[in-house]
């Protein structure tokens, strides 16, 4: 629900089925404030929540027709908790009110009828407290967001200088795609932007503890379980078979056909290890099993290509439809919520890239667009291993990070606003 607008004025609003008590109301603060008025509380829950109003503080009568005045404040607590609440009400009424304010639903009650002096003091006690209360709140959300960005591109800094250290071949090149990715999608931000709202300034001291050793978890859990599909022993592997089979296994435990696979040839053969492969494409797959929409589907198609122009390779390209964006986002070990552990298949994920990385194969993941989203992967007919490797991130490649990242605050910010 929409909250204050800080450029505009704060509006009263009064809920009273008396009309006479209405136009005294208006009569006695309208100069000064912009009042609003509401004749029942159905009314009100209307204005209220249709968002085009600026509403900072309720006045509701406890007793009218149809629905009580606490009743109506309970419904705005819950709805939009930065209104400030008053309930007025007659003698006769009082236990109501008192209750009211013990549950927490009302600031204060008002007895009838009115004192102007002590309810214009009121008011003006309410409307200082809602403009403090949403002056915290702002800098509180300025401090977060803040935190969440110092922590996004701490994140995204450690895994590229991670990358160098990891046992593949290529493995900053892998990991640099991965990330820039990652960043790049921009159907990504809203859901990043919720579930990272949970974090809370009182974990701000918890936070690099907890970072850290998710950090060296991931590192340890990359570097313990290598795969490595390179054909040591001369051995070649179909990969229109694996991917059909992989396939097979996810439908037969949905119980429908849920991943199509479509191939240019019957077979198409690359050299690797087939456990291993095999492992490579169940690790990608399955994830993305995961994230289409009710009603979605996984489409593979399977073709030859030059890699680079001159060597022969096999193309898998992966296409998600109605694809959840957080779905995804979640399987992505950059956009682990904080003081969360990354999920088992997020980290398979990475590990299995890598994997593809390392016998000189490619994978990349351009934005989802019209709620699809396509993964490419290339493997090499002839895996490229023991070639030269890259140790650490070419001072271009952070460059072209940074660039992604402030991109992403960018976005965000647009989001916030």
């Amino acid at each position: 629900m929409e909250s204050f607008r800080i450029d505009q004025p704060v509006e009263i609003l009064i809920v009273d089925d008396e009309p006479q008590a209405v136009k005294y109301f208006k009569k006695a603060f309208g100069t000064k404030y912009d009042v609003l008025t509401a004749t029942s509380a159905d009314e009100a829950e209307t204005l209220i929540l249709s968002g085009n109003h600026n509403i900072g503080l309720v006045i509701s009568d406890q007793r009218m027709p149809g629905r009580s005045g606490v009743s109506l404040l309970n419904r705005v607590r819950n709805e939009r908790p930065d209104i400030i609440r008053m309930l007025t009400t007659a003698y006769a009424d009082l236990d109501s009110a008192i209750d009211a304010v013990n549950k927490g639903e009302i600031l204060r009650y008002i007895s009838k009828p009115w004192d102007l002096r002590v309810l214009e003091a009121e008011i003006e006690q309410a409307i200082t407290f809602f403009l403090l209360k949403n002056e915290y709140d702002m800098l509180l959300r300025d401090k977060l967001s803040a935190l969440q960005r110092t922590l996004l591109r701490d994140r995204m800094n450690g895994l590229a200088m991670l990358s160098g250290l990891l046992p593949y071949d290529n493995a900053p090149l892998t990991m640099y795609h991965y990330l820039k990715d990652a960043i790049a999608d921009t159907s990504w931000r809203p859901s990043a932007q919720k579930l990272w709202s949970q974090l809370r300034i009182r974990d701000h001291w918890r936070i690099p503890v907890e970072e850290t050793q998710r950090s060296v978890d991931l590192s340890e859990e990359l570097t313990r379980e290598t795969l490595h599909a390179g054909a040591e022993n001369g051995t070649d592997v179909d990969i229109v078979s694996l991917v059909s089979s992989c396939a097979e296994s996810i439908n037969r435990e949905f119980g429908a056909q849920h991943i199509s696979v479509i191939a240019s040839q019957p077979q198409m053969v690359v050299a690797a290890d087939p456990a291993a492969m095999r492992e490579i494409l169940s690790l990608l797959m399955e994830p993305m099993s995961l994230w289409p929409a009710s009603g979605g589907s996984v489409m593979v198609n399977i073709t030859s290509e030059l890699q680079d122009g001159t060597d022969p390779a096999v193309a898998i390209h992966f296409e998600i439809r109605s694809c959840e964006a957080q779905r995804a986002m979640q399987d992505c070990v950059l956009f682990t919520p904080p003081l969360h552990t990354a999920p088992k298949r997020a980290s398979d994920y990475l590990r299995a890239s890598l994997a593809i990385g390392h016998i000189g194969g490619t994978i990349s993941s351009p934005p989802m667009e019209n709620g699809h989203k396509q993964i490419h992967v290339t493997l090499p007919v002839r895996a490229k291993i023991g070639g030269k490797k890259v140790n650490t991130v070419p001072k271009q490649w952070i460059q072209d990070l940074s660039d992604e990242y402030e991109k992403w605050v960018l976005g965000t910010l647009d989001i916030a606003a």
